[in-house]
């Protein structure tokens, strides 16, 4: 008898151990958050309307970290909105604390240089590329911000950081050649909510993911659809991300059949394209919604 009582409370102790691992926060679109929801410590990310670049804002416990910049024409929009946002030096310039880029392609990296350029004030570049990476783009980036005494941190494979309350990895495919195929993607935990931002990870790169990384890492309430939509999502990767929402940065024309495919999977499917997404979320809940026509 007490054998069998040691062999239930075991058993009790697996399951609450492999709840834990597989907590989702329930996703709201559209909907009004709690009356008390400013005031609950939220993870927030902004996903700015740059179609079809990635510029992104991500908020947690007073800290904020700027994944991706689209390419220089979106330099002045981006700093008005991030002036707007509250991120004014004071002297009519941007201070944003941390810049992070997914990988050295122009839509991605070209308005951070360029803002860095028109004044904009940081404490730290990160990037998963070495800072001898033979791009174009990149060395005009760096020499930019050694110059101002910018200081650049080059990731590790699967490295941590913290963001306020929330938890960061920073992972990409060992194996790729070119700077998609290398896109540093990053998993978001804060509380039970997890959030997948995929940089322009390609299919080649997303089933090497697949192969190289624990399957956990890629579970998330939210994707972010990698490469722009350009391409189908590769069927494997999708489901052991299993997302209950998946945006995009580009127009519909484009997202077209990559929203029939997450459709297909029974998530909600959304894009920047016609304004600026916001998802929040206190570690239970996400709330998503969009502000038309803004960037």
């Amino acid at each position: 008898m007490k054998k069998r009582i040691i062999c239930v409370i075991f058993a009790l102790l697996l399951c609450a151990l492999h709840a834990g691992a597989c907590a989702e926060a329930k996703v709201n679109i559209g909907k009004t958050p709690p009356a008390d929801w400013e005031e609950r410590d939220l993870l927030r990310l902004i996903v700015f309307k740059v179609t079809p670049c990635d510029a992104m804002l991500l908020q947690c416990g007073g800290e904020s970290m700027m994944i991706d910049s689209g390419t220089r024409k979106f330099a002045r929009v981006l700093e008005q909105a991030l002036i707007d946002l509250g991120y004014d030096a004071g002297d009519g310039h941007v201070y944003m604390p941390i810049l992070f880029n997914t990988h050295p392609h122009d839509d991605h990296l070209q308005g951070f240089w360029q803002m860095v350029r028109n004044g904009m004030t940081t404490d730290l570049f990160i990037t998963s590329f070495p800072v001898d990476y033979r791009n174009e783009m990149q060395q005009q980036a760096l020499k930019e911000f050694t110059g101002r005494g910018i200081p650049i941190h080059v990731l590790e494979q699967n490295e941590e950081m913290t963001l306020g309350g929330a938890t960061l990895r920073f992972f990409w495919w060992s194996g790729g050649n070119d700077p998609n195929e290398l896109s540093c993607c990053t998993r978001i935990e804060f509380g039970d909510a997890s959030m997948l931002l995929t940089g322009d990870a390609v299919g080649m790169a997303q089933h090497g993911l697949l192969d190289q990384v624990p399957h956990e890492w890629l579970k998330a309430d939210i994707l972010k659809s990698p490469h722009h939509s350009y391409t189908i999502m590769v069927k494997d990767f999708l489901n052991a991300v299993s997302p209950a929402y998946v945006f995009s940065s580009n127009t519909l024309y484009y997202a077209q059949t990559t929203q029939n495919q997450v459709e297909a999977h029974n998530a909600k499917f959304g894009t920047s394209a016609s304004g600026r997404i916001v998802l929040e979320t206190d570690g239970k809940e996400w709330y998503i919604y969009q502000i038309k026509g803004q960037i």
